[in-house]
């Protein structure tokens, strides 16, 4: 673990005291915890795959599942 030190505004320092308070936590504790959930959200948004340029790609064409099977399996 690693040890540095972040300057907070006044109104944020108060809003973590109290809610490290109400989670029975250390302001560090606290923080990390944040942090880490906010991280893992992130990485969890970057790894959705957006298929939406993909909606409809086949609209314009007469294909059934039948002949995707056909072709497949030449």
């Amino acid at each position: 673990m690693h040890r540095t030190q972040i300057y907070f505004e006044d109104d944020l320092i108060s809003e973590i005291k109290k809610a490290a308070q109400q989670t029975n936590l250390s302001m560090s504790a606290y923080i990390r915890n944040v942090l880490k959930k906010e991280l893992a959200n992130k990485k969890a948004a970057e790894q959705q795959l957006d298929l939406s340029d993909f909606t409809g790609i086949w609209q314009d064409r007469d294909i059934d599942q039948e002949q995707l099977r056909a072709k497949a399996w030449k």
